[in-house]
């Protein structure tokens, strides 16, 4: 079975409350689906298309496993703060599957 992974990019528009009520807690969420970040900067060698305040690369041991933590009743209750602090418009949020 493939690792499944969560792959972010954020623009943020407001900060301090993305990571206040949504940066704090979203590793304590995903560690309940064994959900490991491998990526978690705003630092980058950027060389072409947009710009973001925030990368994130987070391997979970499926995509099924990636999919029970995004659905997740704890998951739900932090991601407003996640959509109503960044544009969703601009950046990106997806789950893939690994080779």
């Amino acid at each position: 079975m493939s690792k499944g992974y969560l792959i972010a990019f954020v623009k943020m528009t407001n900060e301090d409350d993305f990571k206040t009520n949504y940066s704090a807690k979203v590793a304590d969420v995903f560690a309940q689906f064994e959900g490991t970040f491998i990526v978690l900067t705003g630092s980058t060698s950027h060389h072409e298309g947009r710009q973001f305040d925030r990368h994130v690369i987070v391997e979970f041991p499926s995509l099924a496993k990636a999919t029970q933590a995004i659905e997740s009743p704890e998951y739900k209750a932090i991601k407003p703060h996640r959509i109503n602090n960044s544009d969703a418009e601009y950046g990106s949020f997806m789950l893939v599957p690994g080779v």
